[in-house]
This record gives C-alpha cells, structure tokens and sequence, in this order.
C-alpha cells in the first residue's frame, strides 16, 4: 500500500470516528511521511484540544487495522506549542486535508 492509500484509509478512519476526530489535527512523519519505499510502520501524530479527546482516541483506535505497524502519538495543541514537534518531524499535516 504506498502513502496515498494509507492517507485515504487513514481518512476514513477520522471520518468513521466521527465527532470523536472533530477539531483534531492528524500528521504523518518519520519513513511514511517523508514518502520513502518499504515503510515498516505509519508514524502517525493526533493534536487534540483536550487530554481527555487523546485519551478517548488512543482507546478506539485499532493500531493494527492498516496491516502495517501503527505507532500512535497524541498530544493537545498546547503540548504541541510547547515541543513543536510538527515542525521537529517535518511532519505533514493529512487532517483536515491540506490544500
């Protein structure tokens, strides 16, 4: 599966989540998100407005439903402020859809 269909599929599952995703933000980084071949996981960060909104996503999402190694991270946008780690990843933001 290369990065596209993984976005897709990544998309569909925020959008099966429903108001669970809502004001969330997802970002792809390391292997996958820099687009290189033979990926062995889907590094993948979710800023969230509440550490309560993070907890409850960490709880619904099946980290295995890719068929490749999902290694999740989340974090509220305040943490995010802090660390800065979109930039520190050269993260590339999949949700909401850039333009």
């Amino acid at each position: 599966m290369n990065r596209a269909r993984r976005i897709a599929a990544l998309r569909d599952i925020a959008s099966a989540l429903g108001p669970l995703a809502d004001d969330t933000e997802w970002y792809l980084f390391g292997s996958i998100g820099r687009d290189e071949a033979g990926a062995a996981d889907i590094d993948l960060l979710i800023l969230c407005p509440s550490d309560e909104r993070a907890d409850r996503l960490r709880a619904v999402i099946d980290e295995d439903v890719l068929g490749i190694p999902l290694d999740l991270s989340l974090m509220t946008f305040d943490e995010e402020r802090e660390v800065r780690a979109v930039a520190l990843q050269r993260a590339l933001r999949i949700i909401p859809a850039t333009a």
